[in-house]
């Protein structure tokens, strides 16, 4: 409790990455979070590699999903943290936050601890689900579906509605995006090095658009 107090007493910005790691994840929240609200937290991710600039990491606090509507939801929170130049990166200290919320379907009536659908800025909790609903519903009926079908990547994905239909049934949805009326589901492995879309109008499922690509460098 005295540690507790002492690392409260610090400026959020002068907390490094050492000191979070040593910490319970929901005490690593209280530390971090102290000036916003949020719920309790459950676990710390940061990398030990990854695409980060030199010196700076991106750290994750995830908070206890709660049940709203067919599923779960929960928020993460983005930790930026950042070292100074020639520093070991252990000694990269806060320099920003921001939250974002992830949705997942009921995994044996239990909200589950793994894999969650990321909502991009400005995509709702309950755009989200009829996103992932209309998924199912496009992926059940490819055979009376209208695909449009792009792949750079010579897998094969274009040879028809039962290849598309195939490919919408195995992957698994890992982010939602929103433009107008129209959204974007990505599929696959987050990071991983081909990219499949699916982009379509959750009000007129006869056309859908799917593309599969290899993304450009960041």
């Amino acid at each position: 409790m005295i540690m507790l107090a002492l690392i409260l007493a610090q400026a959020t910005d002068t907390v490094s990455l050492a000191q979070v790691r040593e910490m319970a994840p929901a005490v690593a929240g209280e530390v971090i979070l102290r000036n916003q609200p949020h719920g309790p937290i459950e676990a710390f991710e940061a990398p030990t590699g990854g695409m980060n600039a030199p010196g700076m990491v991106d750290g994750q606090l995830i908070e206890r999903p709660i049940v709203i509507g067919p599923g779960c939801v929960r928020t993460r929170w983005t930790v930026k943290f950042q070292a100074a130049p020639g520093a070991d990166i252990s000694a990269a200290t806060v320099i920003g936050t921001y939250a974002a919320r992830e949705i997942s379907w009921f995994l044996q009536d239990a909200c589950p601890s793994g894999r969650y659908v990321h909502l991009s800025s400005g995509v709702t909790v309950d755009q989200g689900w009829e996103a992932l609903a209309s998924l199912r519903e496009v992926s059940a009926a490819a055979s009376r579906t209208r695909f449009q079908c792009a792949d750079t990547t010579s897998s094969g994905l274009c040879k028809g509605s039962k290849a598309i239909g195939a490919a919408l049934r195995t992957l698994l949805p890992w982010a939602v995006t929103r433009d107008a009326d129209e959204v974007r589901v990505w599929l696959g492995v987050p990071g991983d090095a081909i990219v499949t879309e699916v982009r379509f109008n959750p009000k007129h499922l006869s056309r859908v658009i799917v593309t599969r690509k290899v993304p450009a460098p960041f």
